[in-house]
């Protein structure tokens, strides 16, 4: 996959989390411990990185169309949605909202080839019209704004659709990963507190040893 297809895919996706009304911050709560073969792989994960890199985002791109949202909250893993154990009406639901979500990822997809077509056509007829592209931009716009209002009512329906014990352990997830995340910006705040302090310990001695300058 090209990069202009992989940065086109993640923009996709950034649009459907949107979508679904996923805050920030709020995304969905670490899975289990991992075995060590979960941990094997994300050691190896973590060693391929830089040679890798384009293939993790797309790796990454089939997750998030994978994963069941729910709306303000984030993604809940393939995992965790095993573990809540749903009946059938509740895995319907579920279903129902997936492929929604499926179809407007599908209905981006194909809206970039037309536009990319349109461009082209302008081209080859050697005018370029700025107006007809951001046109049929807006267009497109409005119909994915419309349709997934529709797909975020479809993982809002899924989500009534659990009952109290499954919504708490969803909740604990959440509750799981925000105190993660706490104390991962607490962690990344007193690690800046002790660079800014060295820096300014390291100017101060400079000024300390700097040799005076002579009088005239």
């Amino acid at each position: 996959m090209s990069r202009i297809a992989i940065r086109s895919s993640l923009a996709a996706l950034g649009f459907i989390v949107a979508a679904a009304g996923v805050s920030g911050t709020a995304i969905a709560a670490p899975d289990p411990q991992p075995t060590t073969a979960q941990a094997k792989h994300h050691d190896g994960k973590q060693a391929g990185q830089h040679r890798h890199g384009h293939h993790g985002k797309h790796h990454h791109g089939h997750a998030m169309r994978d994963a069941v949202m729910v709306p303000g909250v984030g993604p809940l893993s393939k995992q965790q949605v095993e573990s809540l154990k749903l009946d059938a009406e509740q895995q319907a639901a579920f279903d129902e909202a997936k492929q929604a979500q499926g179809d407007l990822f599908k209905s981006m997809r194909e809206s970039r080839g037309q536009r990319h077509q349109l461009l082209d056509n302008q081209i080859k007829s050697g005018k370029l019209d700025p107006r007809a592209l951001v046109a049929e931009q807006d267009s497109q716009k409005a119909e994915f704004h419309k349709q997934s209002d529709t797909v975020r009512g479809k993982w809002l329906a899924a989500w009534d659709t659990l009952n109290a014990d499954q919504q708490k352990q969803v909740t604990e997830w959440v509750k799981a990963r925000q105190e993660k995340m706490e104390a991962l910006k607490a962690k990344k705040q007193e690690r800046q507190a002790k660079r800014e302090a060295a820096r300014s310990g390291q100017a101060e001695s400079a000024k300390q040893i700097a040799p005076a300058t002579p009088a005239n």
